[in-house]
Parts: C-alpha cells; sequence; structure tokens
C-alpha cells in the first residue's frame, strides 16, 4: 500500500475523482482524500477538517466493530499556497457511489427498472445499512448520495464523517436518538435509483405501478428499521402518522404493522406526553442556558423540536384538541388554528415550568418579552 507522502506527491498529476465535495484520487486499493480550507478562514481550533484526528480514531474502532466503512490509515496536514489542506489515505469502498447510480430527470421505464432493482436488494442488506447508520450517528454522517456506496454482495459503505460527537452515540433506550437515526441521519435504499423529473405526467396506470413499487420498498426499508432497532415499535405510530395514507397502507397489508395502528389507544396518550415533556424540557434548557429569545420559542422552536416526533400530526387526533374539523370549511384554516393551539399549550407548559425554577437572567428576560406580548395582545 502506497504511504500517505507518496500520494500526495503522485496526486498533483492525478485526475481527481470525486463528482462533488473534496477532491479524491485513486491509487487501488485506497483513495486519498484533500480536505481544503482557505487560510483566511481558519483560526484557533478551526482547521481545514477539524476534528479530523478524533474522527480517524473512533472511525477505525467501527471498522473493527464490522461496520462497513473504509479504514482511515493515515492523515497530515500541510499548507498549500493560501490553503490549509488536510489529507486522509484511506481504504477503497466496494461497489458503485450512489451519485453515480442515480441521475434526476430520467425516463419512467428506466426509474421503474432501478426500483426493481433496489426492492430486490438483499433483505440483510437493508437491515445492515439501519444498524450500521444507527452506530455511525455520533459521527455526524450526512445522509447524501455521494456519502453512500453499494456493493452487490457486501452491502452499503458509508463514507465522509464530520466530528465525534459522545453526547449523540446511538441508544435504542432514548427516544430522541431513535427519531434523529430513523428522520435524519440514516440514508435509503431507494437513493440508488433516479428520479423522473419533477411535473412528469404518468397515466393513472403508471402512477399506481410506481406508487406501488416506492412504496414498498420503503415498507422494506421500515422493516429492516424495526429489526434493526429495539424499542422502535413503541414510538412507529408516531413517526408513521406524517407519511401517505398509501404508504400506510402499504404496511398495514403487508402485515408489518398492525391493521389498526392508526387508531389512538390510551397506551398512545402516554407516549405522547413522553415525548412532549422531552420536547418542553429541551426548549426550557435552551432558555436556561443559552437566552433563547421569546419570538424564537414561540415562532421557531415548538413548530421544530416537536417535528422530530411528529407530535402536531398526533396533536390534530388528540382527544384534548379543542379544535373540530367540522367548524372549518377550508382544511388550511383548521390546521393554522391547530398549529396555534398547540403552539400555546406548549407555550403555557415551558412557562410553567420557568416559574417553578430559579429565575436566572435568561429566564427572567424571557418571561419579561412573554409579559410584553400578552400586554400588547390585550391593548389592540
Amino acid at each position: 500500500m502506497i504511504d500517505i507522502n507518496s500520494a500526495i506527491q503522485m496526486s498533483k498529476t492525478m485526475p481527481n475523482i470525486s463528482d462533488g465535495g473534496s477532491a479524491c484520487f485513486d491509487f487501488e486499493d485506497v483513495v486519498l482524500v484533500k480536505y481544503t480550507l482557505p487560510l483566511e478562514y481558519v483560526k484557533e481550533n478551526y482547521r481545514a477538517r477539524q476534528g479530523q484526528e478524533r474522527v480517524m480514531e473512533r472511525i477505525n474502532k467501527k471498522v473493527e466493530m464490522g461496520v462497513n466503512t473504509p479504514m482511515q490509515y493515515a492523515m497530515k496536514r500541510v499548507i498549500e499556497k493560501d490553503t490549509d489542506v488536510c489529507y486522509v489515505l484511506q481504504g477503497k469502498c466496494p461497489g458503485v457511489n450512489c451519485a453515480n447510480a442515480s441521475q434526476y430527470g430520467a425516463s419512467y421505464d428506466q426509474v421503474m427498472r432501478e426500483l426493481e432493482i433496489v426492492y430486490n436488494i438483499p433483505y440483510e442488506h437493508y437491515v445492515k445499512l439501519i444498524t450500521d447508520g444507527c452506530n455511525l450517528l455520533e459521527m455526524g454522517y450526512e445522509a447524501k448520495n455521494k456519502n453512500l456506496f453499494y456493493d452487490k454482495d457486501s452491502g452499503f459503505w458509508y463514507i465522509d464523517f464530520l466530528d465525534n460527537n459522545k453526547n449523540r452515540i446511538f441508544d435504542s433506550n432514548n427516544p430522541i436518538r431513535i427519531f434523529e437515526a430513523i428522520r435524519y441521519a440514516i440514508p435509503r435504499p431507494r437513493q440508488i435509483a433516479s428520479l423522473m423529473r419533477y411535473g412528469t405526467e404518468l397515466t393513472d396506470e403508471q402512477q399506481n405501478k410506481y406508487d406501488l413499487l416506492e412504496n414498498s420498498i420503503e415498507a422494506k426499508t421500515f422493516l429492516a428499521m424495526k429489526q434493526a432497532i429495539p424499542n422502535l415499535e413503541r414510538y412507529e405510530k408516531f413517526f408513521l402518522f406524517k407519511k401517505s395514507e398509501k404508504f400506510r397502507k402499504c404496511l398495514m397489508d403487508n402485515n408489518i404493522v398492525k391493521k389498526d395502528l392508526f387508531n389512538l389507544e390510551e397506551c398512545d396518550y402516554q407516549i405522547y406526553d413522553e415525548l412532549y415533556n422531552i420536547v418542553v424540557n429541551s426548549i426550557v434548557d435552551k432558555i436556561v442556558k443559552d437566552g433563547e429569545p421569546f419570538w424564537s420559542v414561540e415562532v421557531n422552536d415548538i413548530r421544530n423540536d416537536s417535528d422530530l416526533f411528529g407530535l402536531l400530526e398526533l396533536w390534530e387526533k388528540h382527544k384534548n384538541n379543542p379544535v373540530n374539523r367540522e367548524e372549518y370549511e377550508d382544511k388550511y384554516d383548521y390546521e393554522y388554528e391547530t398549529r396555534q393551539m398547540f403552539t400555546q399549550e406548549m407555550l403555557d407548559a415551558i412557562v410553567s415550568k420557568l416559574k417553578t425554577m430559579d429565575q436566572n437572567e435568561n429566564v427572567k428576560k424571557f418571561l419579561s418579552e412573554m409579559s410584553s406580548k400578552n400586554d400588547s395582545h390585550i391593548k389592540k
């Protein structure tokens, strides 16, 4: 295997094989990746690929655990003209990069052929993709096509990690980590297949075949999630409430979830309260520790933080939701009123909790801002 110094020297006259992002040079059994940062942006504790030393150490431990990601053999930091450079010599992924395997604007026939291939990928590769994604959660992985490879023999491979955040290690007993993984961090096998151009007109028959195949792939993916992640079944209703009716029907038709899954039961309200309190406590922490302003909590945080668990979607069906759909002709007016009611309910819970705590300057400022807004509404 070539050493990193020789690889750096030889790369200066070699083609860049990367289709996007950082430059990459092929040395058959290994690749040299070149991460760069203009010197004008370099500052203390901020360099090209900041934290790569930690990433390298941790990723190699992941490889030893059996995670599908290349071993990182060496790294070197250098200054080249007006650029800070971090070189990393790492193993080469088998298979094809998903960014090269898919394209945008493909024909219906091409997309259907590729979706068939994705659907027929061995189920154990689906499960391995999910398991490895959970094991890599703390590494700052971005679920982009260019960061994922697929090999017919060994399955999916992950590359490109930003950090080693020990506070974000996956824990199947922690609903925050479960939802972060399944909503944002873990890529989908669907990423291998091409996409039709947005607005492409299909016949009803074509649309039905397309929907059936795509939903079948997503159902297979979700089944793999349930196998790979203990405790996911407890929260699956909250994850699936945001999904389409066709997809949920596909899950029920294939006995992946119960036929009556989307009927709310008393145990669901208990889980709702658990997740609701997690969001409330998270926002309270932002206020107490970071001085999060009232306007941001009201306009952004409540909605965004609740979105992780799909709480707003369940609130529409919640027994305590006083907003009656039959009273609104326009569904958008109904949805707006529902969001407003949900926001006010959570805001009240946040304020109630803040008033029981020792009030530092951040809390006092938040409560004052809230009081000022309430006063302005009263005057109006």
